[in-house]
């Protein structure tokens, strides 16, 4: 297809002079999905090395991470990650570094009373998962759930800067809006920067977001969860050129040429879809999941995936990783690239009998 750039406010997009909508191209193996860890929560899913992927997930009030030595289709023991008195610790995000060192962020969510307050915090491991650093906490919000942070989210630059993007009330305590806000770190997440924000709608909630660094190493494109562009969430992709460092020209708001839709077609605004999750394919198309409920409510969520083009633009019609299973949410998804023409669907969802974080391998045809 033929190809052309274009330069909007200083970002080099690639446009498909055609582009058309990406159509379902995804076939799921639904007769063979994996248990990772039943009872567990929010899955995320990473490669350690050649031979190793390693799953992050929060289990009875702490993080844990468990192996696999054979891409996914089996899992071992769990590994305690963290634990922290007076609160939980949830939303596991895992960043294996260029070094070798793996980095597992998480947020602590503080007991009603405890007089703690909400925390971005991270572990360290320095041998390949088995053992971890204490966990050491590198931002604080309120101490009320109304003004707290959440969904940290991880990548590493070109030049081995860590960005750490989060979703954030703390600045907003007299209003019910949030931003997402990002930690710089340039000694691998030993120290890091005060936080800036990335994206705000004002009146709305920019959240849950996941970045991804261009497999060109040019761009970030953010995947966020907004209330402000139609109804209820819809998933929105939010992007800068890494040059200096990225989002030099301050957050981006709701008119930001930065910020755009990521479905083609646009949903109802009765419509729940929240919770996206972005990764970028060997052919540079990026794939998305996100939460669907047509009712509106979360917890009627299904597990959606579509699959866009090269500027994680006009994902297309979504497909459906796990059967629909009515009464039993599937919730806090996320997606992982094994291998060049393939695709795994992350659930925190019941099957057989039994929930827990459970995974559907996907091969792009």
């Amino acid at each position: 297809m033929k190809q052309a750039f274009r330069v909007a406010a200083g970002l080099a997009v690639l446009v498909l002079a055609s582009p058309g909508i990406a159509k379902p191209a995804i076939e799921w193996d639904r007769d063979h999905p994996v248990l990772v860890k039943a009872g567990a929560h929010y899955g995320r899913i990473a490669r350690l090395d050649a031979g190793t992927l390693i799953a992050g997930y929060d289990f009875k009030r702490g993080v844990h991470v468990g192996l696999s030595h054979d891409e996914g289709r089996t899992w071992g023991d769990s590994i305690p990650v963290a634990a922290m008195d007076g609160g939980t610790c949830t939303n596991t995000e895992l960043c294996v570094l260029r070094n070798g060192e793996v980095l597992c962020f998480f947020n602590f969510r503080p007991d009603r009373g405890s007089g703690k307050a909400f925390a971005i915090v991270a572990s360290l491991s320095r041998d390949g998962a088995r053992t971890w650093s204490p966990p050491v906490t590198i931002h604080t919000a309120g101490k009320e759930f109304e003004n707290g942070c959440w969904e940290p989210a991880c990548i590493q630059l070109p030049g081995d800067e860590l960005q750490l993007y989060f979703a954030n009330e703390g600045p907003y305590r007299d209003s019910n809006e949030q931003e997402v806000s990002m930690l710089r770190s340039k000694d691998n997440g030993r120290h890091w920067s005060a936080p800036e924000t990335i994206s705000f709608r004002k009146g709305s909630r920019d959240g849950m977001p996941v970045p991804v660094l261009s497999r060109d190493g040019k761009s970030v494109f953010v995947a966020i969860e907004d209330n402000g562009l139609s109804g209820t969430f819809k998933p929105v992709i939010v992007a800068t050129p890494i040059d200096g460092g990225g989002w030099r020209k301050g957050a981006v708001d709701g008119d930001s040429p930065f910020r755009w839709r990521a479905l083609a077609e646009p949903l109802p605004a009765s419509t729940y879809a929240g919770a996206p999750y972005l990764r970028q394919l060997a052919d540079d198309r990026f794939v998305i999941s996100f939460q669907l409920a047509a009712s509106g409510q979360m917890r009627d969520s299904r597990m959606a995936v579509a699959i866009g083009d090269a500027n994680a633009r006009n994902f297309g019609s979504p497909s459906f990783p796990f059967p629909e299973t009515p009464g039993r949410a599937q919730l806090w998804n996320a997606v992982f690239i094994p291998g060049e023409d393939r695709v795994m669907a992350i659930s925190e969802t019941s099957l057989k009998g039994t929930r827990g974080i459970w995974t559907v391998s996907g091969r792009i045809r």
